[in-house]
């Protein structure tokens, strides 16, 4: 149930539930105080009739002077009542009147006439007999303590009931919305002091349900973003930390080598030659090391322009192959190229495409592969060309296979520029095969080989 019919339901059941239970309840009992006071009636009814017959009973009592003992005999009927009794002749003469009787404040005169009749005597003498009372209702003093009492009883049934219902709603709004709010006050105290492990323990489908699943999924984006950005931080760091030494350490190599050419130390062109083929070598170092910086600075300013081109498959892939064939020859590799390569449509930037390529192959180079194999797969159901780049080379362990695409992530942790250098190779690659709407993935086992797939669109 949501939160707004549960706080009507509460509202209402507090105001409604109390005032039906007091009006059950005392339905409930004055059904029955009907039927005693029916009951009642008839007993006052037999009451004023015994005392008639008591009269009549006991007035040789009364003739022969002793009033005080006629008295006694009617007492028994008239207290219960509170009744007075007067009895006269025809004549009006009071003959008796049981207030003379009677000490104190009770001496007062009965100011109802119950009933009037008329009775006669063995002796045949006619009486005049009038039942008195101080009050039209006769009922006893039983009779108004139990209706006293249903009174209570229905008020305290529904006070009770508004108390239970009180104490229920309570815990149950203070467990289903105080609670998770107070938990959600120490949830976001636990993400101010840095803790965003801590989970609130809520799983209704109401609305705090909700803005407490929506609070966690927020939890859960800032959790990420932390690690991601303390991960980026760390490979910044050491990324900084490397660089010099990857900078450097080709320049004091150069720096080197031409000191020597410079001093004269080379006696012959051999030497020479070989001289220059090593700074020809570090300076293609450095200059791949800067331009992954470069690319790495566009990427991180959104700023990896396409200029794409409608081409063909079969034209542009020739051309690019041939090329790294030589390339891939003179690094003691061989490149096999499966022919004939579709002819098909793609609509890409030519200049990045070809540094996704190169960078594929020389990765599968300098992790020990001898034998590059690449392959074509057209599908034209998907409509789309497929790139298979099978090597044989050291391959990639199981754990590592999820974050090789990931800035900085290095599979070979030795960061020796001959073995990768920053790690932003694959991680360009995928930026560039994802603004060409394409996809990019790895299959590989250690020691077999790995193979990079590449999925472009075709027009």
């Amino acid at each position: 149930m949501k939160l707004r019919p549960r706080l009507i339901l509460a509202f209402l059941s507090i105001i409604i539930l109390p005032i039906v239970s007091f009006f059950g309840v005392l339905s409930f009992f004055s059904y029955q105080l009907e039927e005693l006071e029916g009951e009642h009636n008839e007993r006052i009814d037999r009451a004023l009739s015994e005392i008639s017959v008591a009269v009549l009973r006991h007035y040789d009592v009364l003739e022969k002077g002793d009033e005080e003992q006629f008295y006694l005999e009617m007492k028994l009927l008239l207290e219960p009542y509170h009744l007075e009794l007067i009895i006269s002749s025809l004549d009006d003469e009071v003959l008796f009147q049981s207030t003379d009787y009677v000490e104190g404040e009770e001496r007062d005169q009965s100011l109802f006439t119950m009933r009037r009749s008329q009775v006669q005597t063995l002796g045949g003498e006619v009486l005049n007999l009038e039942i008195k009372s101080d009050s039209l209702d006769l009922s006893s003093e039983l009779t108004y303590n139990k209706i006293l009492s249903v009174i209570v009883i229905s008020i305290s049934s529904g006070l009770l009931v508004l108390l239970i219902l009180i104490v229920g709603w309570t815990i149950y709004i203070s467990k289903t919305i105080l609670h998770p709010l107070k938990e959600m006050y120490t949830a976001t105290e636990e993400m101010r002091e840095g803790n965003l492990n801590y989970e609130i323990p809520y799983r209704r489908k109401d609305e705090i349900g909700r803005f407490i699943e929506g609070f966690d999924t927020m939890r859960e984006h800032l959790k990420q973003s932390f690690a991601k950005q303390r991960l980026y931080e760390n490979n910044r760091k050491e990324l900084i930390a490397t660089i010099s030494h990857d900078l450097r350490t080709p320049l004091q190599s150069i720096k080197g080598y031409v000191e020597g050419l410079n001093d004269g130390i080379v006696q012959n062109e051999e030497m020479k030659q070989r001289y220059l083929n090593v700074i020809l070598s570090k300076t293609e170092q450095l200059n791949r090391l800067i331009d992954d910086l470069f690319e790495f600075s566009k990427m991180e300013l959104d700023q990896l322009v396409m200029e794409k081109q409608l081409v063909s498959s079969q034209d542009y892939f020739t051309n690019i192959l041939r090329d790294s064939e030589v390339d891939v020859k003179q690094k003691q590799g061989e490149l096999l190229v499966t022919r004939p390569i579709p002819d098909v449509v793609l609509h890409i930037d030519q200049k990045r495409m070809e540094q996704v390529m190169t960078n594929l192959l020389d990765n599968a180079v300098r992790y020990g592969a001898t034998e590059v194999e690449v392959s074509f797969v057209p599908y034209d159901g998907e409509r789309v060309l497929e790139i298979h780049m099978r090597d044989n080379g050291d391959g990639i362990a199981e754990e590592d296979l999820p974050n090789v695409f990931e800035r900085f992530y290095r599979v070979e942790k030795s960061r020796s520029l001959e073995h990768g250098g920053t790690g932003l190779g694959l991680a360009i690659a995928r930026s560039i095969i994802e603004a060409h709407e394409g996809e990019i993935w790895v299959e590989s086992t250690v020691g077999k080989g790995s193979t990079f797939v590449i999925k472009l669109p075709v027009v």
